[in-house]
């Protein structure tokens, strides 16, 4: 009982903000951000979307937003030095543990990004394009 306690608190202190990109046919990226809350809307810990991958939680607040998921998009394409973003797709997953009491609410954001070389490509298939707005 001991132990399922230490696994549960362990499991209450780490919200998560990772940024995965994947080269392979296309620069991919995938960011999702995931919190616990009491009673489906007291924050308890979140991921802190401004140092994603590292091992760095926000007690008590609500950073589980689709902005900050776009926010960290947006690092994403300037670090990558894409042009443009297409295929973005956004959704939320929501998980209960102990019925009510705990919920882990996760939100998902994925793009595809366009490098320059890419930009002729799309332009010729006819495929819809988001531009930064800095350029």
């Amino acid at each position: 009982m001991k132990r399922m306690a230490l696994i549960l608190m362990c499991a209450l202190l780490s919200g998560c903000a990772t940024v995965t990109v994947s080269r392979e046919g296309g620069t991919m990226v995938n960011i999702e951000n995931s919190g616990w809350y009491l009673l489906n809307f007291i924050p308890i810990a979140s991921g802190n979307p401004a140092s994603p991958n590292s091992f760095s939680t926000r007690l008590f607040s609500k950073t589980v937003t689709l902005e900050n998921n776009v926010k960290m998009l947006d690092k994403v394409i300037r670090e990558e030095g894409a042009v443009a973003v297409r295929d973005i797709n956004s959704f939320t997953i929501d998980e209960h543990v102990l019925l009510i009491l705990l919920k882990r609410h996760a939100y998902h954001t994925s793009a595809q990004l366009l490098m320059q070389q890419d930009m002729e490509e799309a332009r010729a298939e006819g495929v819809s394009t988001i531009l930064p707005k800095e350029f």
